[in-house]
């Protein structure tokens, strides 16, 4: 399943209908005298980068999760996304929740390959969400992470 983005370097850069949309977009912004800004499936989330940080969400005031994040505007961001090819302390914290919450047996060493991408799509469908494989607004707003309390014991897991 296509998300209208193409990896390149680093830097992902859009394809086919999107590139079309985002196109006639800045053409008509550029002529109505503003500007369009593209992120990997903006609409209303805004993304703010690639998660490549972690943040810990207050789920009782007692108890936290730990969800993907990235620096933004000197501060964490939770408006990230993540897809294959991705690296660092957020897939780290996207694959221990897949492993501890929905039992996948892949290995936490922070790299979104092959194996992460198949175990997000499962989570997925699990949730009744779109099963393509991208971490981005549904998946954060459904997906189940490792609910701890203040001390670090774990307590099941939770909906960030």
């Amino acid at each position: 399943m296509s998300t209208g983005m193409e990896r390149a370097g680093k830097k992902r850069r859009p394809v086919g209908p999107l590139r079309s949309v985002l196109t006639a977009g800045a053409l008509t912004a550029g002529l109505l005298g503003g500007a369009v800004a593209a992120a990997p499936s903006a609409g209303a989330w805004g993304y703010a980068g690639e998660c490549k940080t972690t943040v810990k969400l207050s789920s009782t005031g007692t108890q936290y999760v730990k969800t993907p994040a990235v620096w933004y505007k000197g501060g964490k961001n939770i408006r990230c996304w993540m897809d294959r090819g991705s690296t660092g302390p957020g897939v780290r914290v996207l694959q221990r929740a897949l492993k501890s919450c929905y039992g996948r047996a892949i290995e936490v060493d922070g790299i979104f390959g092959l194996k992460t991408h198949n175990a997000l799509v499962w989570a997925q469908y699990r949730e009744g969400i779109s099963p393509d494989g991208v971490y981005g607004e549904q998946t954060f707003k459904n997906l189940k992470f490792p609910n701890f309390w203040a001390s670090g014991k774990r307590n099941g897991c939770h909906r960030s």
